[in-house]
């Protein structure tokens, strides 16, 4: 990037924006925006330090930039505090400070013990897992570390998602810590047409750890009750636990009566903790991780193009979606959080550089002239764009277009940012299908959820609707249906033919696993749905 003055990078990533859009003219000096362009003076995260960039680095502000009043300091943070002086900063190997930071009591459970031999026979599974863990991993045991969390709870995306912020289950779960709509919503985490905060990787970490700290109070400091609520509701596991005191029983993990998958989930994070403690004991290496940043948050003032801030880092498009995997779209969202997370060394010059660029610099926009015929909801309706994001662009209060009207639009492409990319609400799983049913007299979500052999809750979370939801004859929902024609009816079994049959599947987690309750974490890859 030194090779190249700003000046010359700007003009050439501009370029090749045009010539990606197809668009005669992608650019314009005669910008129309009308929405928030200075950039935020928003902490990145709040109470948090910015983290110092390096001393060769000139921090004064651009001469007439968009930023002049800024510094790159204050532009340039780390999610979380500057490291302190001290033995964990020394380490090399973030595998170490893990082990460091363990907690969760030793348990003499077979089914840890066959989940340990398990995960131990899938090296190229974890080889993979911690390859893209490197990203985040320094983050999430910083984080834990700040809230005096046991390190295990690092592990716990290796159980959700195999640590891939695409990973998106059937069940409608999405990012590393799998979270669903609805916990999204109670923990603060933006979920719209422009982006899934369930993916990012900032933001649904925050919401996790809160999660589970809030689940360990609630359970009086049992972690693996907190643990195992995390994977199938608090409710859920109030009601074991109320039942066993009832009758009185043990009212611990190990003794409640819980879902099969949720018995198996807490014996695999313990199993892939004793595996990381010690991988030389099960024939394993694992590749050291630096113990020091991946990542930056760059402010970056306002809406930008994701192409364009991916030209001006030097870096290709895959490294910043797998930075920013919250984003739907070619761009950032223009109502915020104006803020991208890029590699460390490269933050500060990249704030400098963006601070430099005007808006419409950051957004190519392509001059369009109406013709008739054309309202703002067919153009909308056309470049599957917002109506809200055109009048946004254009300063318009009204739908109303006249033949000859002068407007901008995106010159990017709209589409989702990676191919293939499952966005909740929008596509459907592979192997589905949707359809529009309309709502018959007498009907509710439950009896159409079993008609179309679905869940309640799938069916709810598709259509924006609260379970209970009330519905009314001509009501139209949308229902998602496996493409598979042919249904198997269930046998009976005795148990004797129960114990010849090859384990059935269940979930554990976000993922499909077998009923012996050992992880299968090859076919999490196969199962839970990763972008293309």
């Amino acid at each position: 990037m030194a090779a190249l003055s700003r000046a010359a990078l700007v003009t050439a990533a501009l370029a090749a924006l045009a010539t990606a859009a197809g668009c005669a003219s992608t650019s314009t000096t005669e910008s129309t925006n009308t929405y928030a362009m200075a950039p935020s003076t928003r902490a990145s995260s709040e109470g948090v330090p910015a983290s110092t960039p390096p001393e060769s680095v000139d921090p004064s502000p651009q001469s007439g930039s968009a930023g002049a009043e800024l510094s790159v300091e204050s532009l340039v943070s780390s999610p979380v505090p500057p490291e302190s002086p001290g033995p964990l900063a020394e380490l090399n190997n973030i595998f170490d400070r893990i082990r460091l930071g363990y907690k969760l009591p030793e348990v003499p459970d077979k089914l840890v013990a066959g989940q340990v031999r398990y995960f131990a026979s899938k090296p190229e599974f974890l080889d993979r897992t911690f390859e893209r863990a490197e990203h985040y991993l320094y983050y999430v045991v910083r984080e834990l570390e700040a809230r005096d969390m046991p390190m295990e709870l690092a592990l716990l995306p290796v159980i959700e998602s195999a640590y891939n912020p695409y990973a998106f289950s059937r069940a409608r779960a999405a990012g590393i810590w799998q979270f669903i709509a609805p916990t999204a919503r109670r923990y603060e985490v933006r979920v719209n047409w422009w982006q899934d905060g369930r993916r990012d990787i900032v933001d649904s970490t925050r919401a996790a750890l809160d999660y589970l700290s809030e689940l360990h109070t609630m359970f009086d400091g049992d972690w693996f009750l907190a643990i195992a609520a995390y994977n199938c509701g608090e409710a859920a596991i109030q009601r074991a636990v109320h039942k066993a005191r009832r009758a009185g029983k043990p009212a611990d993990f190990w003794h409640l009566k819980l879902p099969r998958e949720t018995r198996g989930y807490v014996p695999s994070l313990l199993a892939m903790a004793r595996i990381v403690a010690d991988p030389d004991k099960y024939g394993l290496e694992f590749a050291s991780i630096a113990n020091k940043p991946y990542f930056a948050q760059v402010e970056v003032g306002s809406q930008i193009d994701l192409r364009l801030a991916a030209m001006l880092l030097n870096v290709s498009e895959d490294e910043l979606h797998q930075l920013n995997p919250a984003f739907n779209r070619w761009a950032t969202d223009p109502d915020g959080p104006y803020h991208l997370l890029v590699p460390a060394s490269a933050a500060p010059e990249f704030a400098r550089t963006v601070a430099a660029l005007s808006p419409e610099l950051r957004m190519p926009v392509e001059r369009y002239r109406a013709v008739d015929g054309d309202t703002m909801q067919s153009l909308a309706l056309d470049r599957d764009i917002p109506l809200t994001t055109i009048r946004q662009m254009n300063g318009l209060r009204t739908a109303e277009l006249r033949p000859g009207d002068d407007i901008v639009l995106p010159a990017s492409k709209v589409a989702p940012l990676r191919a293939g990319l499952i966005i909740e609400g929008e596509t459907p799983l592979p192997g589905h299908h949707r359809h529009t049913y309309v709502v018959r007299r007498g009907e509710t979500l439950a009896s159409i959820a079993r008609r179309h052999h679905v869940g309640v809750e799938e069916l709810a979370q598709l259509n924006n609707l609260p379970p209970y939801a009330r519905l009314k004859a001509g009501n139209t929902l949308v229902v998602e249906v496996t493409d598979r024609k042919v249904r198997h009816r269930k046998k009976k079994s005795t148990r004797a033919a129960a114990a010849d049959t090859p384990a059935a599947s269940h979930k554990v987690g976000a993922v499909e696993q077998s009923i012996d309750l050992r992880w299968s974490p090859a076919d999490t890859e196969r199962q839970v749905t990763l972008h293309a």
